[in-house]
């Protein structure tokens, strides 16, 4: 297999986003404790379980009002990624559901909100800004929440490797 040394603009901020996502594995919470970042691959390598984050790439839109002119123009696209938190506590666990979904999405904002500039992924962004979180299920029971992050970035046409 071909070792890939370019990576699109998309997979860069995608790399960003969960390298500050495993810094909440680094420094666990008293409150909640994240297990273990992951980014699915084509041999589900990882089991559910409580804590467990897991990147995903939702829906994407052309965002035409962002592109701009030149030779060769740009095009804006926005890129949801979903951050999804297993939340599995032990049926001993009194603590309420709920609890643990707060928790867990204040500290996943705070993790990807590290500075003033933090929207920008290392200047390979334009915007980015949350949605609204959405619990989710798995065989008609719950699962946990999704925290949707929706990522603005410009590339020049025909080369999604080049920000602009």
């Amino acid at each position: 297999m071909p070792l890939i040394t370019e990576r699109p603009i998309v997979s860069k901020i995608s790399d960003e986003i969960f390298a500050r996502l495993v810094e909440l594995v680094a420094v666990p919470n008293d409150t909640f404790t994240f297990r273990d970042v992951v980014r699915p691959t084509k041999l589900a390598t990882y089991m559910p379980e409580h804590g467990l984050i897991v990147l995903t790439r939702g829906e994407v839109i052309r965002v035409t009002d962002l592109d701009c002119p030149g030779n060769p123009p740009a095009i804006a696209w926005q890129q949801t990624f979903l951050i999804r938190v297993h939340i599995a506590p032990s049926e001993k666990d009194h603590t309420p559901i709920e609890r643990f979904e707060d928790v867990a999405e204040a500290e996943i904002v705070k993790a990807i909100r590290t500075d003033g500039t933090w929207h920008t992924f290392d200047g390979n962004a334009i915007n980015a800004d949350f949605g609204p979180v959405v619990t989710t299920s798995s065989d008609g029971g719950y699962d946990g929440i999704a925290v949707p992050l929706n990522v603005v970035y410009r590339v020049v046409e025909g080369d999604p490797y080049t920000a602009r």
